[in-house]
């Protein structure tokens, strides 16, 4: 039975993590929407700054720079945590540095998003 259940919840936790987090990047966009469109609906005018605040909560230059360093911090704990658990099973450690290395490689890739992407201004 802990033969079926490890890998499954190995599996569907990177789902689930990316399930949540689209959840609630979803519900910040409809939340700033629907703040923008009731203050239309009450006729108050919106200031440029206050458009250019609104677009900064969803800016994915910034997201690219936090995901690239979460991705980067997730990969490294794995790391470590392969060390830890190679010092007793010698074994587990190549594969888990295996699997340690696609969170340090996205983080890689969305730092170089971030790096590449902050220079362009928006169309």
């Amino acid at each position: 039975m802990e033969d079926v259940i490890v890998p499954v919840v190995l599996f569907l936790t990177p789902v689930v993590i990316v399930l949540i987090v689209s959840y609630f990047n979803s519900r910040k966009r409809t939340t700033i929407h629907e703040t923008l469109r009731h203050a239309i609906d009450k006729g108050q005018t919106l200031s440029p700054e206050l458009l250019q605040n609104m677009s900064l909560v969803t800016d994915p230059v910034r997201a690219d720079l936090r995901r690239g360093v979460l991705f980067l911090a997730f990969g490294a704990a794995f790391a470590v945590l392969a060390a830890i658990i190679g010092m007793e099973e010698s074994e587990a450690l190549t594969p888990m540095l295996g699997v340690a290395t696609f969170p340090i490689f996205l983080g890689i890739a969305y730092i170089g998003l971030w790096a590449f992407g902050r220079g362009k201004s928006e169309a």
